[in-house]
């Protein structure tokens, strides 16, 4: 059985690709006899070249360096400064502050363009980067620099999600300049097109063997090995083996990414007795319940698997080590409690079990590395939400939220995550009841000027005077953070308070804003609002999942996401070696489409949907 009816795969290992990306910078700085800004006849100005590269400053040495020195000097300068930022881990807005005191528009020497290009693409600035790429292609450039603007052609369209031009530049390459490659080369190489041809569908996978022949024909199999058989362990590994054997003479193989190489030896989780702990009485005994009726629905008892179900409201930790021990138990998953967790996290007995916990708490005293985390977490859709506006160039967002601690830890993390993407501040405003929506709204607009400046207009003209009052135009984005009913109050005070002279605000949401059995009228009420949520919740994406569960629960909102959760905690189990080695891998699941970092987290990508004309949209792509 697969998690859900398709798998998507994502690799996204952008670290290890920027630190390459950087290294191969270095070296053709190194080794180019191109144009260059400095003269042998002018000392000053070589020792100055020279501490260009030196690896003894950092990044703010160089900052200050480029304001005491000549617009030309000063432009290396700051290209330095922003290659050392990246290897300092600064944030992005960190290295966006470099940049723009570098005059994109300005013909540097190759070296510098280059350089200029990748720390482009290093802060998803892909439009600029390709700009710069297209300008270097229209000079006649020295033969040298042929491999290093085929990989940056590539690197360019990786970053435009483009799979089947990038993955087709890789083979090119590998076919045009075998002799020419470096090591460093073949590693980003084959990192490309690990990333890129596992999302390029099986249909269009052959042309690469019909045009690349040999070369191409080991990554096609491999790629399709793991787009059928990641969702079915015990054979994946099987597969992997065998595609190992056919392919022996790989001569790549050296230069393969690790994951490759540890995928074909690792052995998935395959318990057949499992034990499962849940508060089954108490506060959130529905919930467990639920989650419960979930994980059991996803087992399937003809392979021979037992489950145990305890109770961690009722049974001591003594007791239930006793009874995983009497039990052979193989794996666990729970219990649901934090303070649990950390009790649980204590046990000797336990700690020698893997576990798959169904909450997240700090991680920095705990290093069982067969200890794995897994929740609804909400801070995952505020991410994906930063992300998407960063990627959409939005630039002046403003968040509204109910003013309770929900509500306040997720506006901390919003403002935290966009202050470190853009090094600004986001703009807020919380309310605390339904009476106060329509103030705070118009707040954040800057209505309520507006309003006072008509009034004091029709004090000196007089009430015949006509008028319109004008919200602000400087915020391009609202994201709200709220329940259902909240919002379906909030989205029309925005509708009726920003100015005819401005365009319709885009607002968006999290799923805190969707209900399960809206009505026609309730979801025009929401026209336009797009917003995150579970893919099964929006649209019926496994007909199994969803006639067990009308069997055993009722159509509750919360508690249909509490049911997701537990049927994806059972399916991740044999997934989890795997989603190990393959950070950023993503395999569709009832809650999202699931991945694994490196801390052992499960992180959820969410589906956006929006309210078109009483429906709901689920989209693929957003265009708005």
């Amino acid at each position: 059985m697969t998690l859900g009816q398709t798998t998507k795969l994502i690799f996204g290992n952008w670290l290890r690709l920027t630190q390459l990306s950087i290294c191969m910078v270095i070296i053709v700085g190194c080794s180019s006899s191109g144009p260059s800004k400095v003269t042998k006849s002018n000392e000053g100005k070589q020792s100055q070249e020279q501490a260009v590269v030196s690896p003894d400053y950092n990044s703010e040495y160089f900052i200050n360096k480029a304001d005491e020195v000549d617009i030309t000097q000063g432009r290396q300068y700051r290209i330095k400064a922003a290659e050392l930022a990246i290897q300092e881990q600064h944030s992005i807005g960190y290295i966006k502050k470099i940049l723009l005191n570098i005059d994109l528009e300005v013909f540097g020497s190759i070296d510098d363009d280059i350089s200029l290009i990748k720390i482009l693409l290093h802060v998803k600035n892909n439009q600029d980067a390709e700009r710069i790429l297209e300008r270097l292609k229209q000079g006649v450039l020295p033969v040298h620099y042929q491999v290093p603007m085929w990989l940056l052609t590539a690197q360019v369209s990786s970053y435009n999600d483009q799979h089947i031009d990038t993955v087709r530049t890789l083979f090119r390459i590998k076919e045009l300049y075998p002799e020419r490659l470096t090591s460093l080369d073949k590693l980003l190489v084959n990192e490309l097109i690990w990333k890129h041809i596992v999302q390029i569908p099986a249909s269009s996978l052959n042309k690469f063997v019909q045009d690349f022949g040999s070369q191409a024909a080991s990554w096609v199999q491999l790629a399709k090995i793991v787009q059928n058989y990641i969702g079915a362990p015990s054979q994946f590994p099987i597969e992997l083996k065998r595609w190992h054997k056919n392919y022996a003479s790989f001569n790549d193989y050296e230069y393969l990414p690790d994951q490759i190489k540890q995928l074909i030896s690792v052995q998935p989780y395959a318990p057949k007795k499992m034990a499962l702990l849940l508060p089954l009485t108490g506060s959130i005994a529905t919930q467990a319940k639920t989650i419960r009726n979930g994980f059991l629905a996803n087992v399937d008892f003809d392979d021979n698997i037992e489950v145990i179900v305890l109770n961690t409201e009722t049974e001591t930790l003594e007791s239930i080590e006793k009874q995983l021990i009497d039990q052979n138990i193989e794996f666990i998953v729970g219990p649901l409690k934090k303070e649990k967790i950390t009790e649980f996290q204590k046990s000797e007995v336990l700690k020698n079990i893997p576990t798959l916990y169904l909450n997240s708490i700090e991680l920095e005293q705990y290093e069982n590395q067969e200890q794995y985390y897994f929740s609804l977490a909400p801070e995952d859709e505020i991410n994906q939400a930063v992300e998407y506006f960063i990627s959409k160039r939005i630039e002046y967002p403003a968040l509204i939220y109910a003013d309770n601690s929900l509500g306040r830890r997720l506006a901390e993390q919003f403002e935290q995550q966009w202050l470190f993407h853009t090094d600004k501040k986001i703009e807020t405003i919380a309310f605390k009841n339904k009476s106060k929506l329509g103030i705070a709204v118009k707040n954040l607009l800057d209505v309520n000027h507006s309003e006072r400046r008509v009034k004091e207009m029709e004090k000196l003209f007089g009430s015949q005077l006509k008028a319109e009052n004008r919200s602000r135009n400087d915020i391009d984005a609202i994201y709200v953070i709220a329940n259902s009913q909240q919002t379906r109050l909030i989205k029309p005070f925005f509708d009726t308070n920003v100015s005819v002279f401005n365009k319709l605000l885009p607002i968006y949401a999290s799923s805190r804003s969707y209900l399960i059995g809206e009505t026609s009228s309730q979801k025009r009420d929401l026209n336009d609002l797009t917003f995150t949520e579970m893919p099964w919740l929006v649209k019926d994406t496994n007909k199994q999942a969803t006639d067990i569960y009308l069997q055993v629960s009722e159509n509750h909102t919360q508690l249909k996401k509490l049911f997701a959760f537990g049927y994806d905690a059972k399916q991740l189990i044999p997934l989890l070696k795997q989603l190990k080695i393959l950070t950023g891998l993503e395999v569709e699941g009832l809650t999202g489409k699931l991945s694994l970092n490196k801390q052992n987290t499960i992180k959820r990508y969410l589906d956006w949907s929006r309210y078109q004309q009483g429906k709901i949209v689920v989209l693929k792509k957003l265009t708005q």
